[in-house]
């Protein structure tokens, strides 16, 4: 891969909002578009997408955290790839299934904020740099998180001030509604770390007994670390708050993605999944000690281990059964967790290409991953 510098050629915007998203998906045409695998609180369609027809079911999802841009982007891309040149993947003995947006409220919400900054109409080199600069922002204020213990305005917030609740459309009405009340004591800026869904809860951390139970029932404030330590992620907003109200309750966006999975896994052959957040550079799967068999546990580990071939990300074990990442993986073997990009700060720093073409390894590397991954899901499953 040749290497780009800020001076290099970028031929298109890669960031994308979520009418974007929706337009480039409108335009495949290879893959079939069914049913919705659920709705919103707020109305919006959990859109899903086949490719091929063959025995061999592997789920893909995106966007789970909304902040978590490149994810969504990623697999949109990946989709396009394999629309332009089927030979990728052998459509007789796969059907994939695309989710590239789980979540989306938080991606409307997320983008409205984005294209305040980084307007449809700007250049790509503007758009590097403007995701550059919010990179070094960030480490900037991660410094001064840990040596200064401050938790005053933070520079890459600032950069996005002017984005409030009336950036979104007037179109989605009741989710602009949403958003203003629930930024109303929130610092400027703050709808660039979105990575809720639109009514203030991580689909993530959305399972029973979660993490913080005590203190959101309680109303007592557990704070982010280091440049998101103004927000708090006990209370509704934009992370980390597992539940809405005075009890737990799934999340419809959540309800929807368990029910698919049953019912994909009753009814077919189901090797694996791959679920993508970021970031990281991880694959993290699931071992023995949290009730699986043997059997079960080298599965996943293998799935691991083929992925990795064609990133070099690390392979982790999972540490935490408090997600609903976790409840995915205890359902279904040869599910795996794929973090990528190894430069933190989302939603920007993974789109860009100037520092160790982060952006060109997660495109090209990942797309190899998924092709050796499936093969090897194939290949290897008995059941």
């Amino acid at each position: 891969m040749k290497e780009k510098n800020i001076i290099g050629n970028y031929e298109s915007l890669r960031t994308l909002d979520y009418d974007e998203m929706n337009e480039h998906l409108d335009q495949l045409q290879t893959f079939t578009e069914q049913a919705p695998i659920g709705y919103t609180t707020f109305h919006y369609p959990i859109r899903h997408f086949t490719y091929g027809t063959g025995e061999n079911h592997v789920i893909l999802t995106a966007g789970t955290h909304s902040v978590e841009l490149i994810t969504n982007c990623f697999l949109i891309h990946f989709m396009e790839e394999l629309d332009q040149n089927p030979n990728l993947v052998d459509p007789n003995l796969f059907t994939l299934h695309f989710i590239p947006i789980l979540n989306p409220e938080g991606t409307i919400i997320l983008t409205s904020a984005l294209r305040t900054v980084i307007p449809r109409t700007c250049t790509p080199f503007y758009e590097e740099l403007t995701c550059l600069q919010y990179y070094m922002n960030s480490r900037l204020e991660d410094e001064y998180a840990l040596k200064k213990d401050d938790h005053g305005n933070k520079l890459q917030m600032q950069m996005f001030r002017y984005a409030d609740a009336n950036c979104i459309d007037p179109k989605h009405k009741e989710l602009r509604k949403s958003v203003q009340k629930l930024i109303t004591s929130l610092p400027e800026g703050v709808m660039i770390t979105w990575s809720s869904n639109g009514v203030g809860v991580d689909l993530n951390a959305n399972i029973e007994h979660p993490r913080y139970e005590e203190e959101v029932l309680k109303k007592i404030p557990v704070y982010h670390e280091l440049r998101l330590n103004q927000i708090s992620k006990t209370t509704p907003g934009p992370v980390g708050c597992p539940f809405r109200g005075d009890a737990f309750s799934l999340e419809p966006e959540n309800q929807a993605l368990l029910n698919f999975y049953h019912s994909l896994i009753q009814t077919e052959k189901v090797v694996g999944s791959l679920i993508y957040h970021a970031c990281g550079n991880q694959i993290v799967y699931l071992d023995e000690k949290y009730g699986i068999s043997k059997e079960e546990a080298e599965y996943n580990r293998k799935i691991a281990l083929a992925y990795q071939e064609m990133t070099k990300y690390d392979v982790l074990v999972q540490s935490r059964p408090t997600t609903m990442d976790y409840i995915l993986k205890t359902k279904l073997p040869g599910t795996i967790l794929i973090e990528l990009g190894d430069i933190r700060s989302t939603p920007l720093s993974q789109f860009i290409s100037c520092i160790h073409s982060v952006y060109d390894h997660i495109l090209e590397d990942n797309q190899k991953a998924i092709i050796k991954t499936i093969h090897t899901m194939a290949h290897t499953i008995k059941r």
